[in-house]
């Protein structure tokens, strides 16, 4: 279970805008380092409307935890890297919640690493 968890993860940082929209709840909560802010998980298909995608990530350090059932928290350092930007690093952590048989993304967090 915990792989299909974290191949969707992959997906939200490097897959089409629709796959985001499809895996994330509508109501998750988001917090990424100024100037982006917090913001609520439809706000995230506006404000990043125009923003490239992401080429690859790599996740290093995966940490996985299932504090109660139908719940499972990833942390993670990822690099992100696109064509003509320098890296960008960060520790990241999202919270998934099962509804039924599927997973819905109900919580992410990126602090930057300098």
């Amino acid at each position: 279970m915990s792989e299909t968890i974290w191949q969707m993860e992959e997906q939200l940082w490097t897959g089409c805008r629709e796959r985001l929209s499809a895996a994330m709840s509508g109501l998750c909560v988001m917090a990424f380092p100024e100037p982006v802010g917090m913001m609520l998980g439809a706000q995230l298909q506006q404000r990043t409307e125009h923003v490239p995608r992401w080429d690859l990530v790599a996740m290093t350090d995966q940490t996985t935890a299932s504090p109660a059932s139908g719940v499972i928290v990833l942390a993670y350092r990822a690099e992100g890297r696109r064509r003509g930007s320098a890296p960008y690093r960060a520790l990241c952590t999202s919270t998934y919640a099962r509804k039924n048989d599927d997973w819905s993304l109900v919580q992410h967090h990126q602090t930057q690493i300098p």
